[in-house]
């Protein structure tokens, strides 16, 4: 610092009266970059000039504190020749601001959910993670590859072996996803054993390790018999302190222990009726469930539950109290939480509170004919206790029915 000085005295002003910024000394911008608390901010900085973004690498030496989710904006998956199908477009609902980012891994691809800052990409049978900031890929295990099954004893230790044909039922020509939820634990780039655990279609529940050569299917979803308890009846799952949660359509919930092999199942019942449904922890370990009943594609009833548990028993108890977190809903299946505290040193600092939802929404906007409609993304902020709302952006564009949904992503370096 003391030699920058020094060259700032020796140095005369420009005749404009102007300071050329982008040649500030290396040590300084350094320091800059250690006190950036926000990624916004990271982004913005090194876009300033060329030398500024050499002098700032795409990873910081430090890690930011979380950060509210950006809102990644619709896009078309299946574009005509010649068409642009690498931009993608993300909201920030703190600065309101959007950043385009060139992502060609993306092009006519899927992105199918995200977690941890990663996004999920769907190519056929072939899955990848994608941190679209860093632009760092990790390939995953084709679909096509023959998958383990992990069974839970006792409880099936009754039944007889069965094929794995979960992965083999998937088709690939219809331009629909096959994967409705994704999960990460972990950073993927900082422990390698970061699980991977994936809502496919027909309702199963398949995972991964960062390096496996397939994926693994939890046993029971493919026996007939367990398929209304387990299996293809699965709408939801969640991950915490260690567990997996799974929710079928009765409400019963499944508990995995993947690290000793255990499952457990809780006879829990609640009338879901068709409505989209969410798992979630509380900041304080709770475990609860969104029910967001739809007519058409506009939210009609938000009712928010919790477990409350006896043993192997437990009942679905209606709540308007979730506490310090912070709930994020998109227009896929996507659904996680976040502690409200996890937010007081980053940007917004003491202006988030719990006991929150925030989800987009879409209003439709213009008639379309045969192959679908328009509509506008906007952004709702709903509060448990009383359901009021407040719209956090009215409008974000307007889009194709047959685009990509909007999906929240957290930004990380990691």
């Amino acid at each position: 610092m003391r030699n920058f000085i020094e060259r700032q005295r020796t140095n005369h002003p420009p005749a404009n009266g102007f300071r050329d910024w982008s040649h500030l000394p290396s040590e300084l911008l350094q320091l800059i970059s250690e006190k950036i608390s926000s990624f916004t901010d990271y982004i913005s900085i090194r876009a300033v000039c060329m030398s500024w973004r050499s002098a700032f690498s795409s990873c910081p030496s430090h890690q930011p504190p979380p950060q509210f989710p950006w809102l990644m904006l619709p896009y078309n998956p299946n574009p005509c020749t010649g068409n642009d199908t690498s931009l993608r477009i993300f909201y920030d609902p703190v600065t309101c601001r959007t950043f385009e980012f060139n992502l060609p891994e993306t092009s006519r691809k899927r992105v199918v959910g995200s977690s941890h800052g990663w996004l999920i990409i769907e190519d056929g049978p072939n899955v990848s993670l994608l941190n679209p900031i860093t632009k760092a890929v990790i390939r995953l295990p084709s679909f096509t590859t023959t998958p383990n099954i992990l069974h839970f004893p006792p409880l099936e230790e009754d039944l007889s072996p069965y094929p794995p044909t979960v992965l083999s039922r998937l088709t690939y020509d219809t331009g629909e996803p096959n994967i409705f939820n994704v999960i990460l634990t972990s950073y993927p780039t900082l422990d390698r054993g970061c699980i991977v655990m994936v809502l496919v279609r027909y309702w199963n529940l398949v995972f991964c390790r960062v390096g496996d050569e397939c994926w693994t299917v939890l046993g029971g979803d493919q026996n007939q018999e367990h398929r209304d308890e387990i299996g293809e009846a699965v709408l939801g799952v969640t991950y915490h302190d260690g567990l997996f949660y799974s929710i079928n359509r009765h409400g019963k919930v499944a508990v995995y222990d993947l690290q000793s092999c255990k499952k457990e199942l809780i006879d829990s019942m609640v009338p879901i009726d068709g409505s989209h449904c969410y798992l979630f922890a509380s900041a304080s370990g709770e475990l609860l469930m969104l029910l967001d009943h739809r007519n058409g594609s506009e939210r009609s009833g938000i009712i928010v539950y919790k477990l409350i548990r006896d043993g192997v028993k437990g009942k679905w108890e209606e709540t308007h109290e979730i506490g310090d977190t912070v709930v994020f809903v998109d227009c896929s299946c996507q659904c996680f939480s976040l502690p409200v505290n996890a937010f007081r040193s980053g940007p917004i600092g003491d202006r988030m509170e719990g006991n929150r939802l925030f989800h987009p929404y879409n209003t439709k906007a213009v008639c379309g004919n045969e192959d679908g409609y328009l509509f506008n993304v906007a952004i709702k902020s709903v509060h448990v206790g009383d359901l009021s709302y407040e719209k956090i952006n009215p409008n974000l564009g307007v889009f194709h029915s047959t685009w990509s949904k909007s999906m929240w992503f957290s930004p990380s370096l990691c």
